[in-house]
């Protein structure tokens, strides 16, 4: 049997002065700059570093500086491609901008997930984070606003705009308005919603904007289909409960609910666009390949991430307050949708 290698020992500051003959102080003004190096001294110094490999400590070297070059990112629950690509967003133009980020993921049960949540931001907060990302669901807002003011700027990130908060959000209420008024330009007239998890901002405020459609078109809402969660299993289960008769539309939370939905009326020998017009929300990239594919309203989330960079960003830099960031909704037809027969 190989035998374990002894973990080489970390090269230290000292080694890199050692080597290019200069003090370890030398090599620490080299990194921060918090003092005069002439050329000729940082060229043996990067020498140096090149040839031992050499990485700063970082966190140590944040004990001695204003900035740490390090935004703290909490999520929470379960995450959706919404959630995902938001996240994909914001790292990517974390590493762009050479930033470190520091993430901590929230789970479980309410009483437990807000005591989670305080504990992840003390701790962010200790190591001294530049700023905070925030995208914990609605009912941790108050909490996080709470331990975070006053001590680093933060954004929250979510599905509504809140007033005396820095935002990035996708417009939710625009993207259920977008939904519901496509499906009233093709003629329909009985049009439901099928909601999202019940305590979501996202879901609350895309039923909103398709009441709010319905309301200016002089119409009553379908009957309410309750999803419960985002996920295509509940979808699913939600088309088993419902009356698909000939005529109707749907406005989905989102795209995974969509695909349930569609799974299950296909069982009952429902198919749209035939027997029946649905939307989705997203635009998630599985959507153009359901059956039929999904007309939908795409939210870049990918912006939405990049947006709440920029704008904890923003506020570390100028310490002004951010204006909200805001993503608008796009309509994707596609062949899930049709004029009302």
């Amino acid at each position: 049997m190989a035998r374990a290698q002894k973990p080489r020992r970390r090269v230290r500051m000292t080694d890199v002065g050692e080597l290019a003959g200069v003090s370890a102080q030398t090599v620490s003004r080299f990194f921060t700059g918090s003092g005069h190096v002439s050329e000729e001294t940082r060229e043996r110094v990067q020498k140096a570093v090149d040839q031992l490999g050499y990485r700063p400590n970082r966190l140590a070297r944040n004990l001695h500086l204003p900035g740490s070059d390090t935004i703290g990112v909490l999520t929470s629950g379960v995450l959706n491609y919404g959630a995902s690509q938001t996240l994909t967003g914001l790292f990517a133009a974390a590493h762009e901008a050479d930033i470190s980020l520091i993430v901590a993921h929230v789970a479980g049960d309410e009483p437990a997930s807000t005591a989670g949540v305080k504990q992840s931001l003390e701790r962010m907060l200790s190591l001294r984070v530049d700023g905070v990302v925030v995208l914990a669901r609605g009912h941790y807002v108050d909490e996080v606003a709470e331990i975070l003011a006053g001590e680093v700027p933060h954004v929250v990130v979510g599905g509504r705009v809140l007033s005396g908060v820095a935002m990035a959000a996708a417009d939710s209420y625009a993207a259920g308005l977008l939904a519901a008024q496509h499906l009233l330009g093709l003629g329909h007239r009985q049009i439901s919603f099928l909601t999202g998890p019940e305590d979501a901002d996202e879901s609350r405020e895309r039923e909103r904007g398709y009441l709010t459609a319905l309301a200016d078109a002089g119409l009553a809402p379908g009957p309410r289909v309750v999803g419960g969660d985002w996920t295509s299993h509940a979808g699913y289960q939600a088309a088993a409960n419902t009356d698909l008769h000939a005529g109707c539309a749907f406005v989905e939370a989102n795209d995974e609910l969509a695909l349930g939905f569609m799974a299950a009326a296909r069982e009952r020998g429902a198919v749209a666009p035939d027997d029946f017009s649905i939307i989705g929300i997203d635009d998630m990239p599985e959507a153009r390949y359901f059956a039929p594919p999904l007309t939908t309203v795409r939210l870049d989330f990918d912006a939405l991430g990049r947006g709440a960079f920029a704008a904890v960003m923003s506020m570390v830099a100028t310490g002004q307050e951010s204006q909200p960031w805001v993503v608008a909704p796009e309509l994707v037809p596609r062949r899930s949708t049709a004029p009302r027969a």
